[in-house]
């Protein structure tokens, strides 16, 4: 059973756009999220849901490319 480099690379690469929105998603929403919502502004509390959605989308297609690369029955 071989590895799909170029495979693995891509989801490898998906996992690492996705690691920063990570701390970037929970981050804004302590920092200004929680605030904006009290304040009435809606701006901080979309952005910081918006970056956390990305960092599951992200790192869920990440490690299923990395998964298919590894276990595809194609390669």
């Amino acid at each position: 059973m071989a590895t799909n480099k170029d495979k693995l690379l891509t989801g490898i690469k998906f996992l690492a756009l996705g690691f920063p929105f990570i701390f970037i998603g929970p981050a804004l929403w302590t920092w200004q999220g929680v605030k904006g919502l009290k304040a009435g502004y809606y701006l901080w509390p979309i952005l910081s849901i918006i970056a956390m959605l990305l960092a599951a989308f992200l790192c869920v297609k990440g490690i299923r490319t990395v998964m298919a690369a590894l276990f595809d029955k194609d390669s």
